[in-house]
């Protein structure tokens, strides 16, 4: 598809986009003839502590392109909502459509689609929920309004897109999944015991009490647990106890590739609850495109972000002894890890990396917008 000779404006609004790692495919999206403006709350909370409050960051590429705004409930990614007047962003920036990085659920995507339809732009949100579960009513009917006049839906995974079109079978949901950071080739780590690593929130959902059973059943073997959370006592104490496992609390985004690089495959053991299910596993292909393999549980879409790289062994929920001997084969085993690495590396620069995703939405972008006003 040729390029428009003039960029077409879009009008990104994304509370992730609070971090200079996710404003990334909003840049990228310039290469494919767009002229990208994004809204971000001008404070939002961290998600392991509510007191933390941080300010936006700014990717200088998008110099003069973000505009933060006051939110109410920062950090309450579904119920926050802007103290702005959205009116006059948009007679400001003028965009030709907007994308909303929020789920037709969310008061947010209801707030500025109402404003967007009201001023004839076109809109589209976004997807990640993947398990059929009950909502409050006001959310059901938020999700009504919403899927019935967004342009399209960027589904984060096929099983949320699924469960969409059951709800809304008229609306695209075209596949825009999350992307990895843009990271250089990985430098190789040094020796060290065979390292398990988890990346992510301290939580019981997170499988980390089966990651904890099954590594202290192998001999030699230690875990690096990275990040943070309400487990986060309950795992010192058992690290004091002898359990084989360091804890890390202090990784950002800048050190993760080198977290990554020391480990010699990463784990996601997540369990199933009524309300959730593992909606992607960043970390995944995070870890791979670091080249590390990685073992993951069936929650969710973890089989399908493994399966579809090549990258790794799935292992059935909540079974302990199967991620044991998963962990213990890839111990075993060099030279399957560095061949499931190798696999997940190029699958994920083929997917997941900026240039990909990028090239989804815009994709997804160009589409609603001939359908919208002819090609």
């Amino acid at each position: 598809m040729a390029l428009p000779s003039t960029p077409t404006r879009v009008l990104v609004v994304s509370h992730p986009s609070v971090l200079t790692v996710n404003q990334l495919p909003y840049e990228r999206l310039r290469a494919h003839g767009w002229d990208p403006w994004l809204v971000v709350p001008s404070r939002w909370r961290h998600e392991y502590s509510s007191d933390r409050v941080f300010a936006p960051e700014r990717l200088p590429a998008l110099a003069g392109r973000i505009s933060t705004r006051r939110v109410i409930l920062p950090g309450r990614v579904q119920r926050h909502v802007y103290a702005t007047e959205i009116s006059r962003i948009l007679g400001q920036v003028a965009p030709e459509i907007a994308f909303l990085e929020a789920e037709p659920t969310s008061l947010a995507a209801f707030q500025w689609g109402w404003a967007l339809q009201g001023w004839g732009i076109p809109f589209a949100v976004q997807v990640d929920e993947n398990l059929r579960r009950p909502y409050p009513a006001i959310a059901r009917l938020i999700r009504r309004w919403s899927t019935a006049r967004a342009a399209f839906a960027a589904a984060r995974s096929p099983t949320a897109a699924r469960l969409l079109n059951e709800l809304a079978p008229s609306l695209p949901t075209p596949l825009v999944p999350h992307h990895v950071p843009e990271w250089t080739q990985p430098a190789v780590g040094g020796e060290r015991p065979f390292t398990v690593g988890y990346a992510g929130r301290f939580v019981p959902e997170k499988g980390l009490g089966d990651l904890v059973q099954a590594i202290s059943l192998i001999a030699g073997a230690r875990a690096r647990l990275v990040g943070n959370g309400p487990m986060l006592g309950e795992l010192q104490r058992q690290a004091a106890a002898g359990a084989p496992i360091d804890i890390v609390t202090d990784a950002t985004h800048a050190t993760m590739q080198a977290v990554y690089v020391g480990f010699d495959v990463l784990v996601l053991p997540s369990r199933t609850t009524p309300t959730w299910a593992e909606q992607f596993g960043r970390v995944l292909v995070e870890a791979l495109s670091c080249g590390v393999p990685v073992v993951g549980s069936s929650s969710g879409e973890i089989p399908w972000v493994v399966e579809s790289t090549g990258g790794g062994v799935v292992f059935p929920e909540g079974d302990v002894d199967a991620l044991r001997r998963a962990l213990v084969a890839l111990r075993d085993d060099p030279g399957l890890r560095d061949r499931l690495a190798s696999s997940g590396r190029a699958a994920v620069q083929e997917r997941f990396s900026v240039p990909a995703v990028a090239g989804a939405l815009s994709a997804a972008l160009r589409s609603a917008l001939e359908v919208t006003r002819g090609p």
